[in-house]
């Protein structure tokens, strides 16, 4: 109950702040602009749009959050309620996922997209966002202001973007699959493209590996720097 109390209370705060109207345009938009462009480019053009708008907004959405709270004090009077730590950041991060996952199938249905890998493509979708959300709040939890966070941020976020060079065919290199982005991008096109069951299993473990790793980076940098600030 508790989680889900937080859950709701973070989907107000971000309707309260405008990121549910700033999805709502983004996804009429690129309904409208996919259902414009030749049938060829259609499925390209949902993975990039997905890859680097959808579900990246959750980065730089994120840190704002959590750093409104914290100038409001919010954090320090949430942790000295029943509200553990897991919860906080649960419902953190299922708000996000909530949010980019609808708006992605939205975009889909709206643009009449479909196939028989859509099973594949909505786990790519969810762990693109949740990826990135996790990026955000593991730099999040150190950030002083707004600033200081996209300072810190904004290069790890382009350096694990870096496989989308291989997705528009600049440049690859088979480092380019230690990264969790290459595997969300692969699922995020299985729509438009038909690759092997391998690759598909091994983008799946891949994200369910780094989700691990990632999110016990979070949780400790928020228990040492948000919860037990020195």
């Amino acid at each position: 109950m508790r989680l889900l109390a937080a859950m709701v209370q973070d989907i107000r705060f971000q309707f309260r702040h405008g990121f549910y109207y700033a999805y709502a345009i983004l996804t009429i938009l690129y309904i409208i602009v996919l259902r414009l462009l030749p049938g060829t480019m259609v499925y390209p053009a949902l993975t990039l749009i997905l890859f680097t708008d959808i579900c990246t907004l959750g980065f730089f959405f994120i840190g704002a959050i959590v750093l409104l709270e914290r100038g409001q004090n919010l954090t320090e009077s949430l942790f000295i309620t029943p509200l553990r730590l897991h919860e906080y950041l649960l419902a953190k991060i299922l708000s996000f996922l909530f949010l980019a996952t609808l708006s992605a199938l939205l975009i889909m249905l709206g643009a009449s997209i479909g196939g028989k890998d859509l099973m594949w493509f909505v786990f790519g979708a969810v762990f693109s966002a949740l990826i990135y959300t996790l990026f955000g709040l593991i730099f999040a939890a150190r950030a002083r202001h707004v600033n200081d966070y996209f300072v810190k941020s904004l290069g790890a976020g382009l350096l694990i973007s870096l496989p989308i060079l291989a997705y528009v065919r600049l440049f690859d290199t088979p480092l380019f699959y230690l990264f969790p982005t290459r595997a969300t991008l692969i699922l995020l096109d299985v729509l438009g493209t038909d690759y092997a069951l391998s690759e598909k299993l091994f983008s799946v473990a891949s994200l369910l590996i780094w989700f691990l790793i990632l999110g016990s980076w979070v949780y400790q940098r928020f228990n040492k720097y948000v919860r037990h600030p020195a």
